[in-house]
């Protein structure tokens, strides 16, 4: 496959070229893929920021929209977050003006859709367009094609299996096509992620195409060395951040922290700092309201001068304008997030400027290796399994509908409507948990799950309580959500300005009036543990030092693997089931333990972990510490709760880093 020319590709798509690509060349990344899309294939591509992966997808289902005369709504366009879909819908109305209704959103915030006659793209999240599909499947019957933005934030996480779930539920509901060539299609995009050929035989199948095009950009790292003070390192770290921005003649900055504490400590104190300069300071959190996230986004789109500082709500490519530099304050804990970071700035530009914290040697060694890995183009690994409890909830949603429609399903209609009998052992756990109840054949959902059913609550996959409210006395509205009340009578940066967060009477927490600048800052519920680092930086960081990563050093009660946290949580654990009563604690580069009592070697190592994965007897209180819960997790019985836990082990993973390992050397 080769890069089509723009003459054969106005030939190729005579109606959609002249919309998407009027007085311009299209990129080399989009000529590579467009012409595989337009003959109907499934196609999953890779290409750098700013290459244009949106205009690639949409131009080429559009001519086929048109050319196979669809009349009613033919392409359903994911993307995770709603930002993003904020963003993009902008995008193709400004392409589709003629016609602007030909495009809708459908999130949480909005529910534009209302007919499918004469309408071409609705842009949904995962959680929404479960819902829709549920809600309203008319809606969606005549889908030809799935768009699916930003694969490998989706990928290997409850969301993801949610979405391949729903995206096969709209393909078995949706009407045959007047034509055998008007076929349905999954097109995939991404900008970093691994196993390439592994994404596209589970999200399209087998017979997908898999594209790459163009390399990852130069980039320009600067250290900034904080000042010293006995004093707040936070207000430090602004302090300088604020001087190097008074150098650096940059106008527009995005700072990018891994908390939403880190983000909003970081964003009062330069808001104190860039008081009265040029440079407004705005925040950029999922727990802020919808409406406070996209002021800020309008604002750093429209002004020239604004420093914005988020957490990864804004790894995504949401267009907030020109950024001259990305800030890391602190370093990211996987490779592929820190690509996402830095590709949203000099997006137009050949070098991603970056700019971070050096607060000590090791600071800088961390950065470096996460640098390392990027320029080498070593991404993480990323585990993908079947979770039980996202097939738990696509049951929950089935049932309800079909009881509410009044067309209980039975077994047999359940795997029908599904697409799947592989629900059965999930069916079979509700059954025994009362969850689902059979009631002369049909399967009903128990009254608890009809009413959060009722309330919209089972469209989501993601594990966690409901957020609280803040509300502002101001407006009434709500501000932000999961303020910690416990810090009543700090100050919250919330619209520019710093506020008093207060208790009401009613026990509600309110954004009050000005607080002062001296005034201790209120903190924000985080939403779980960090990640932890990956073992391809670690890899980095020993190569950096002098090490052979591939190369394990043995001493007297040490292992040194350089594995990480993850793998060598699953290697101590291997090693404690060889040894009996043996002790092997893991750290992010050690293992410890008493190694006289084991004879050691790669190939017993790989044969304990074959002998243990075939068996799925590792320990729960191991398994536990490989992936988070998805919703309805606690809701299956322990025996498929415990499945589950021990398909999260990431074996394909372990196999991998023992196949790089080249020997154990004994320390002297």
């Amino acid at each position: 496959m080769g890069i089509v020319n723009r003459v054969e590709l106005a030939r190729m798509m005579p109606d959609a070229f002249p919309i998407f690509f009027s007085g311009r060349q299209p990129y080399a990344a989009q000529a590579l893929v467009m012409p595989e899309i337009v003959k109907g294939k499934n196609v999953l591509f890779a290409a750098p920021t700013a290459s244009g992966k949106t205009e690639a997808a949409v131009a080429p289902l559009f001519q086929r929209h048109l050319s196979f005369r669809r009349r009613r709504l033919s392409t359903v366009y994911v993307a995770p977050t709603k930002a993003l879909v904020n963003d993009l819908h902008e995008r193709l109305v400004h392409y589709l003006s003629r016609d602007p209704s030909s495009i809708a959103r459908y999130t949480g915030d909005r529910h534009e859709l209302r007919s499918a006659e004469g309408a071409f793209c609705v842009l949904a999240t995962p959680e929404a367009l479960d819902s829709l599909q549920l809600r309203s499947p008319d809606l969606l019957d005549g889908v030809r094609s799935v768009i699916v933005d930003e694969i490998h934030l989706l990928h290997g996480e409850p969301r993801g299996q949610q979405l391949r779930h729903v995206i096969s539920r709209i393909h078995r509901a949706a009407k045959p096509a007047m034509s055998d060539r008007d076929r349905f299609q999954v097109v995939g995009m991404t900008a970093t992620l691994d196993d390439m050929n592994g994404v596209a035989q589970s999200w399209l199948g087998e017979q997908a195409i898999v594209l790459s095009y163009g390399s990852p950009r130069e980039i320009d790292l600067v250290l900034i060395e904080p000042h010293r003070t006995d004093g707040d390192p936070n207000r430090a770290r602004a302090r300088s951040l604020a001087e190097w921005l008074n150098r650096s003649g940059a106008e527009k900055v995005l700072v990018f922290a891994n908390s939403r504490n880190g983000a909003h400590v970081m964003a009062a104190h330069l808001h104190r700092e860039l008081s009265g300069s040029r440079w407004p300071v705005h925040l950029h959190f999922g727990a802020l309201a919808a409406v406070e996230r996209e002021r800020v986004e309008e604002e750093m789109r429209r002004k020239r001068y604004g420093v914005c500082v988020a957490t990864a709500t804004l790894e995504i490519g949401i267009d907030i304008g020109d950024i001259d530099a990305v800030v890391l304050t602190d370093c990211p804990p996987t490779v592929n997030a820190f690509l996402q970071r830095i590709g949203r700035g000099n997006r137009r530009s050949g070098t991603c400027r970056v700019v971070a914290f050096r607060s000590s040697e090791q600071d800088e060694h961390l950065l470096r290796a996460v640098l390392d890995c990027a320029r080498r183009g070593e991404l993480d690994d990323v585990h993908d399994f079947d979770r039980h409890s996202v097939r738990f909830q696509q049951v929950l949603s089935l049932c309800w509908r079909a009881t509410r429609q009044d067309r209980p399903l039975s077994m047999a209609e359940l795997a029908a409507e599904a697409g799947t009998e592989d629900h059965a052992p999930v069916v079979q756990d509700m059954l025994s948990t009362g969850c689902l109840v059979d009631v002369r054949g049909a399967l009903i959902p128990c009254d608890r799950l009809m009413d959060e059913a009722d309330m919209g609550r089972i469209h989501t996959v993601i594990a966690g309580r409901s957020a609280s409210p803040v509300l502002d006395l101001r407006t009434g509205k709500t501000a932000l959500h999961d303020a910690d009340q416990t810090t009543a009578g700090g100050a919250v940066f919330h619209t520019g300005t710093l506020r008093r967060l207060m208790t009401g009477s009613d026990g509600g927490a309110y954004l009050g009036g000005a607080a002062d600048q001296s005034e201790s800052l209120a903190r924000i519920r985080g939403t779980g543990p960090a990640r932890p680092m990956s073992r391809r930086i670690l890899w980095s960081l020993a190569r950096q030092r002098g090490f052979d990563p591939s190369r394990w050093r043995l001493g007297r009660n040490e292992l040194l693997t350089w594995g990480g946290e993850t793998l060598n949580t699953l290697l101590a654990a291997l090693l404690r089931r060889s040894v009996s009563h043996g002790r092997f604690t893991a750290s992010l580069e050690i293992i410890s333990g008493d190694f006289n009592a084991i004879e050691l070697s790669i190939d017993s190592i790989r044969d304990i972990a074959c002998r243990t994965e075939n068996a799925a007897d590792l320990p729960l209180e191991v398994t536990k510490k490989f992936g988070g819960s998805s919703q309805f997790f606690s809701e299956m019985s322990p025996v498929l709760s415990a499945e589950e836990r021990r398909r999260s082990v990431p074996w394909r993973s372990f196999y991998e880093w023992l196949g790089c390992v080249t020997g154990i050397d004994i320390a002297g």
